[in-house]
């Protein structure tokens, strides 16, 4: 029996998922099932609850959700802990890496839905306060980006997809700009052929 990934082409939180899965070496063993989370019919049938993607069917018929819990099922059952170590300081980095790069992420597209609404309805102070809570973020991965290594962790892939997603979600921000060691550390960790087979799609690119 094979997994089943349901998941859709836009949501950074999948490409996680799949990065993963690309990582571990797993595509042949993770089946995807396209799950648009605007379409009324592709959620009524979700297995998650909260109708949610990436939502994860186990070999064993287990339901598994949000991205956090299915990488760490992945690697834990299929990977030998590599890309969350098992113990000690760089597993502690690692999580934190990525809660702080989900973080970013969250608020990137919490900004970019408000900036959807109709211009007379749209919260100025919402989307600062989101934007702010990206520019933090990247001030700390900036201050920190010498000891980011190039090798795969739950906590670089994260922060590695959030980066990409802020072209799509603030394309007004320009962080390079002010973040040139983390621009560099970028530029080199996204030559991973996982990074290169793997991309976003902007929410009206999905069918």
């Amino acid at each position: 029996m094979t997994m089943k990934l349901h998941y859709s082409p836009a949501s950074p939180f999948v490409r996680k998922v799949w990065l993963a899965v690309e990582e571990l070496g797993l595509q042949d063993r993770v089946e995807r099932v396209p799950t648009n989370p605007m379409k009324r019919d592709d959620m009524a049938d979700s297995p998650n609850p909260l109708r949610k993607v990436p939502c994860l069917i186990a070999e064993d018929g287990q339901v598994l959700y949000d991205s956090p819990v299915i990488i760490e099922y992945l690697d834990s059952e299929h990977g030998g802990n590599r890309l969350i170590p098992r113990s000690g300081p760089e597993r502690w980095k690692a999580l934190r890496l990525q809660a702080l790069a989900d973080g970013m992420m969250d608020a990137a597209v919490l900004a970019m839905i408000e900036r959807m609404r109709k211009p007379e309805r749209q919260s100025a102070g919402w989307i600062a306060h989101n934007r702010s809570v990206v520019e933090r973020g990247l001030a700390s991965l900036d201050a920190e980006a010498g000891a980011l290594k190039e090798e795969a962790t739950v906590g670089t892939l994260t922060v590695a997809v959030a980066l990409e997603l802020l072209a799509i979600h603030l394309p007004d921000l320009d962080w390079r700009a002010e973040h040139a060691a983390l621009a560099d550390w970028f530029d080199a960790f996204t030559r991973r052929p996982s990074l290169i087979a793997t991309r976003l799609v902007t929410p009206g690119e999905v069918a």
